[in-house]
């Protein structure tokens, strides 16, 4: 490709160009993000597709061009643009990077900003060298989570921080539809509209441009949209997948039966397709963070291997979107909602059971805490029992006298025996800053 053409291609995408620095709103990982920008080494922002990463990138432009680093100093290189796409490589990127240097910036420190660079064959080679250089600052973005996890980690050696980039939480959808719910008093005051959004974001999710849109019909497009590209751009074209009817099969099936137990033979059988294929197609989906698992319980890893997964969905819109359903399942919506913010604070996350299920076993402060999720009356005495004795029988195996039981709207605390039971309102406990400082 002419120089000419790739430099007008850099100008268009960068802020030095014709490009304004728009106004991003903020994500809380951004302020995760802050310490490390001094750094020397890479910083990796995981997530999947749509989920706000490249926006993060303009989030730490604007804070390094206010710190008054030169707009020249940045190079933002987007390795999704159709353009680059027949000719990506390392020698391609060497040839980018002597273009800037000759029209932009000569012989200063640069800002790399790489954008979805899981497209870039053997990026990192190049990415090791740097970071072994410390010349530059380098920062990265990728929709896998294996290649922005295992791979990188054994080739960068603890040489990088990474940052998970979800779909907006509970609290920054409120944020962004400027709803105040940060002292006590702003939650009593606005607590019919906070319990009337966390229905919305229940149905349609928090991928950025979904939450910013005014139209229905238009969130429907967008999340199609999203769900195809995240199966072809990320997973049919990366593993050359043949039979792309199974793919997409297996994973509305999934996204179908959110919060539920799956087991490989029955995917098996339910699709006549071999134990092989869904082991792997099930995997690819989860590399692509459209979809996530978590194991039983057990202080036996052989057991925890065994048993079934339980699995979730990135985003509760998506899966309205695209699954085959006829009901609401706001039990399991909620479940899969309080999944993903647990997920995101802690790898220590886990299903219970045992004969009585308990939905969520996750580690604080070295302590296991058991968490239980219903819509059930528990004015009915056999509902609260039922609702209890799950998160009891957890509660025992674990050796803890401190429970959490989240519902639709009750707020209190109750003794059972010698066990002690926190009650709260699911969506209040989605309000809090750190999702693992339960009690």
């Amino acid at each position: 490709m002419e120089k000419e053409k790739l430099f007008e291609t850099l100008v268009r995408w960068n802020y030095w160009g014709k490009r304004s620095l728009e106004d991003f709103r903020s994500r809380d990982v951004f302020t995760e993000i802050l310490p490390f920008i001094d750094e020397p080494f890479p910083i990796v922002l995981i997530g999947i597709r749509r989920s706000g990463k490249s926006s993060l990138l303009s989030l730490v432009m604007r804070h390094l061009i206010h710190r008054g680093v030169s707009p020249g100093q940045l190079l933002l290189i987007n390795f999704e643009e159709p353009l680059f796409s027949s000719h990506l490589s390392i020698e391609f990127l060497e040839q980018l990077i002597a273009i800037y240097r000759e029209k932009i910036n000569p012989d200063k420190k640069i800002f790399f900003f790489l954008d979805e660079i899981q497209n870039l064959p053997d990026w990192e080679k190049w990415i090791r060298r740097e970071a072994d250089l410390k010349e530059h600052k380098i920062f990265l973005t990728g929709s896998s989570a294996k290649l922005l996890s295992s791979e990188i980690s054994s080739l960068l050696t603890g040489r990088y921080y990474s940052f998970v980039v979800n779909p907006l939480s509970f609290r920054e959808f409120l944020d962004w539809q400027k709803i105040p719910f940060d002292t006590e008093i702003e939650i009593t005051e606005n607590k019919s509209l906070i319990r009337r959004s966390f229905s919305d974001y229940i149905e349609w999710g928090g991928f950025p441009e979904t939450v910013l849109s005014d139209s229905n019909d238009k969130k429907h497009k967008i999340l199609h949209q999203y769900f195809d590209d995240i199966l072809f751009r990320d997973i049919v074209m990366r593993y050359q997948i043949r039979d792309v009817k199974l793919l997409q099969s297996i994973a509305e099936y999934y996204m179908t039966n959110l919060a539920s137990l799956h087991s490989f033979n029955r995917i098996k059988n339910i699709f006549a397709t071999s134990l092989d294929n869904v082991r792997r197609y099930s995997t690819f989906l989860e590399e692509s963070q459209l979809i996530f698992f978590l194991n039983k319980f057990s202080f036996k890893l052989s057991e925890q291997q065994r048993a079934n997964r339980k699995g979730y969905v990135a985003d509760t819109g998506i899966r309205n979107t695209i699954s085959f359903t006829f009901t609401k399942d706001i039990g399991k919506l909620v479940e899969n909602c309080v999944a993903s913010q647990l997920k995101y604070r802690s790898n220590d996350l886990y299903y219970f059971g045992n004969g009585s299920e308990c939905d969520f076993i996750v580690k604080q402060s070295g302590k296991f805490i058991p968490i239980q999720i219903t819509h059930s009356d528990l004015s009915d005495a056999k509902l609260k029992n039922r609702e209890y004795q799950g998160l009891i029988a957890a509660m025992m195996q674990l050796n803890q006298k401190t429970g959490l039981l989240l519902t639709d709207d009750l707020d209190r605390e109750e003794r059972i025996e010698d066990f002690f039971i926190q009650i709260k309102p699911v969506w209040k406990f989605l309000l809090k800053s750190d999702q693992l400082n339960l009690l």
